[in-house]
């Protein structure tokens, strides 16, 4: 399978770059949220535990239902670090929200100072 990547010169940007400090906030108490709700989620599959009793230990399935638990703990403890990640992301976003709001105000009124007139 080969996969498409567009040259360079047909992604550049030419015409600006645009943002809405305010769709940015809502989308970044969305990520927010799903950063907790991905932390609900994993807490609950921390509590089932690392799975595999079900199988029994007959003798010959121990060997491999302690490899699939420690597997799995593995896995869950790696998976529940990415609540924070998915959590400081929607934080940062709302960061460069608010900046770039600050930022666009400052740059209006120093505008409106340099043509004697408010700009907005």
């Amino acid at each position: 399978m080969r996969i498409h990547r567009p040259a360079l010169e047909s992604i550049a940007m030419t015409s600006g770059f645009e943002m809405s400090s305010d769709v940015m906030s809502e989308n970044a108490t969305r990520v927010r949220a799903n950063g907790e709700d991905y932390a609900a989620a994993m807490q609950r599959l921390s509590e089932r535990g690392a799975g595999g009793g079900a199988w029994g230990d007959d003798g010959l399935l121990g060997l491999f239902t302690s490899a699939y638990a420690e597997c799995t703990r593995m896995g869950v403890e790696a998976l529940t670090g990415l609540a924070d990640t998915i959590g400081t992301t929607g934080d940062s976003l709302n960061t460069v929200a608010s900046r770039s709001r600050a930022a666009e105000e400052v740059s209006l009124g120093d505008t409106g100072k340099l043509h004697g007139e408010a700009w907005g």
